[in-house]
């Protein structure tokens, strides 16, 4: 790669991380010390590199206050579009005992909060653009890098913007992109998810007398054995595609007030993924159902994600076959094979957006949200060949 080396790639990707930019509902102290938390700064960041590596447009695109996505198109030798999607907000920082921001480059790898997931892609993707620009070339296909934020938490509220956001534009995207550790395998397929809250509803009284109270925590123990009970009955069903089977977690209990007092509210969260030819409405509507014929007294079900684009309670799985050009290609560039992933990322927003769509990048994921984290430089300089012959400059 003339122009470019690893020293220049890793110092691309520290400075981004020395960007502090904490999800807003992961905020702390430690983020807060550093200055406004939320995406804001490493838009704006982002935006003048855009600008000073020679896009066309630069858009900055205000999602919530302070939250803005920001979208770089880079003309191509060619009309066909191809997106590159990169949130930019991080997890928190509170449990980390290393220095969540410094960006130092040792040991053969960048360290810090967001070096991993994700700002690696971007990181190399800059220095590309800025060699490029150097050096007058253009990429084959034109390039829409794309800035999201609320990846990390909130219900991809990026993401949910730079859907509409497209097509209001008419664009039609040939292939997206999304930055994500997958230890550099082409990820095809993923589990959508329904979050809910229960909340069982009691009669406060003092424990001395708990027959005059009624036990909202005890109500909620036959709640939680009948998700068990549904979890386990998913496990049993036929598998359609690589996903596997849906799953239901209970991740959350809270309730009670005092060592000494009948509690009269104890709510739960709910997680259940979502496996292709599932409806979130319809599977929320089986929970929602599920609680209520558990619960022995009062309960509300609340859902917890934003409605997605299409007014539905919950991400819809997404999948593609294996066998597309990108997946193809990414897989035979770097040596991999194909794969499907249970977490979620933004492509849970993006089915049908691109005529293909693959979720991919360095590193892996069972190491991101760790109380350390870092990207290996040579993972850098091996993205930075990978994306440069998929985009071709000349």
């Amino acid at each position: 790669m003339p122009g470019i080396d690893e020293r220049t790639l890793a110092r691309s990707v520290a400075e981004l991380v020395r960007v502090p930019s904490v999800n807003p509902l992961h905020a702390g102290p430690r983020a807060e010390k550093q200055g406004p938390v939320g995406e804001g700064t490493l838009a704006l960041r982002l935006a003048e590199r855009f600008d000073g590596y020679g896009a066309d447009d630069v858009v900055v695109d205000e999602v919530a206050p302070g939250r803005p996505n920001v979208y770089g198109r880079f003309r191509g030798r060619s009309d066909r579009l191809v997106v590159v999607d990169v949130h930019t907000d991080t997890v928190t920082v509170e449990h980390m005992t290393d220095p969540p921001f410094d960006g130092r480059v040792a040991h053969g790898s960048v360290w810090g909060r967001g070096a991993l997931d994700s700002k690696a892609t971007m990181g190399v993707m800059l220095s590309l653009l800025d060699a490029w620009h150097r050096d007058g070339l253009r990429p084959d296909p034109t390039l829409l890098l794309v800035g999201s934020v609320g990846e990390e938490a909130g219900g991809l509220l990026g993401a949910t913007r730079f859907r509409p956001w497209a097509q209001e534009q008419g664009l039609r995207i040939d292939q997206l992109l999304v930055a994500e550790p997958t230890e550099f395998r082409p990820v095809h397929g993923l589990k959508g998810l329904i979050l809910i809250e229960v909340t069982a509803r009691g009669t406060a009284a003092h424990s001395a007398r708990p027959d005059l109270g009624v036990n909202a925590i005890e109500a909620m123990a036959p709640v939680i054995a009948a998700f068990v009970a549904e979890h386990d009955r998913l496990k049993t069903l036929p598998a359609a595609t690589e996903l596997g089977t849906g799953t239901v977690s209970v991740t959350q209990i809270s309730g009670g007030t005092g060592g000494n007092v009948i509690p009269d509210r104890c709510s739960i969260s709910v997680g259940r993924r979502i496996v292709p030819g599932e409806d979130p409405d319809e599977i929320l509507a089986r929970l929602s159902a599920t609680a209520r014929a558990a619960c022995p007294v009062p309960c509300e079900i609340t859902s917890l994600l934003p409605p997605t684009p299409d007014g539905k309670a919950g991400s819809p799985a997404f999948y593609q076959r294996p066998d597309t050009d990108l997946v193809r290609f990414l897989a035979d560039a770097c040596g991999t094979e194909p794969t499907v992933a249970p977490f979620g990322t933004n492509a849970l927003r993006y089915s049908g957006l691109a005529r293909e769509l693959v979720i991919f990048g360095p590193g892996s994921i069972e190491h991101a949200h760790q109380a350390t984290e870092r990207v290996a430089v040579a993972d850098l300089v091996r993205l930075a060949g990978v994306l440069e012959s998929w985009l071709a400059p000349a």
